[in-house]
């Protein structure tokens, strides 16, 4: 009876252990399923997900450009990452001369299992395919394939010759039509001087009219008085 009993939690125990999911085998690596398009100079970021979401500090993240073939003289046929995470911090010995100081993961994103790669200044020669991979995932899907668009024509814009200007609205492109209107030329200043304008000329006419009488006066006075 008592062997029965121990041989029945034995069962019982390894049935509860082959049904419980082998740690990382519900996780996947998920990638931005769309082309990412930049102009030359643009910053970039290569969207990459694990989910659902998992704190992957503790992994390696690899990012790589999956058509790299590796050097034939390299018995170990090794291929340098775009990018490489290990041993909770991001390691450039094995990174790409091109790409070095260029490349960073998003640190606080790691606990979420963000793993998106984020590429600075990036020009024609870094459009094509990148792989992101997480080697010790454990699930079906550990990697994803990113394509990276590099489209110049979007640098191309039309400059403005110089001494002309485009407003950016009807309203100020009327603004921009009136000016030269007679009627419009001067304004406020212009009213200004014509409100001073009036009473000048006035009081001078009148200095004019009464220096005339003065002396239209004194001479009448003059041809009046009888010689002695």
């Amino acid at each position: 009876m008592e062997k029965f009993v121990l041989s029945s939690v034995f069962m019982a125990s390894l049935l509860a252990v082959s049904s419980t999911p082998v740690e990382g085998s519900r996780y996947k690596v998920v990638g931005s399923p769309e082309p990412i398009v930049a102009a030359p100079g643009d910053d970039v970021i290569l969207s990459c997900q694990v989910e659902p979401k998992l704190n992957v500090e503790g992994l390696t993240v690899e990012w790589s450009d999956p058509d790299l073939k590796p050097d034939p003289r390299d018995r170990l046929k090794r291929v340098d990452f775009v990018h490489l995470y290990r041993h909770y911090k991001e390691d450039p010995n094995m990174q790409l001369e091109a790409y070095r100081g260029r490349t960073m993961l998003f640190k606080d994103g790691l606990k979420h299992g963000n793993i998106s790669l984020k590429i600075f200044s990036v020009s024609e020669e870094d459009g094509g395919r990148y792989r992101c991979l997480i080697p010790k995932l454990g699930g079906q899907t550990q990697s994803s394939i990113i394509s990276l668009v590099i489209d110049s024509a979007k640098t191309r814009t039309t400059k403005t010759p110089l001494g002309l200007i485009i407003p950016r609205s009807s309203k100020e492109s009327g603004k921009l039509q009136d000016r030269g209107k007679p009627q419009d030329r001067g304004k406020p200043q212009d009213r200004d001087h014509q409100k001073w304008l009036v009473p000048v000329v006035v009081v001078s006419v009148f200095l004019v009219l009464g220096f005339g009488l003065y002396k239209f006066c004194v001479s009448k006075k003059k041809s009046e008085v009888p010689p002695i």
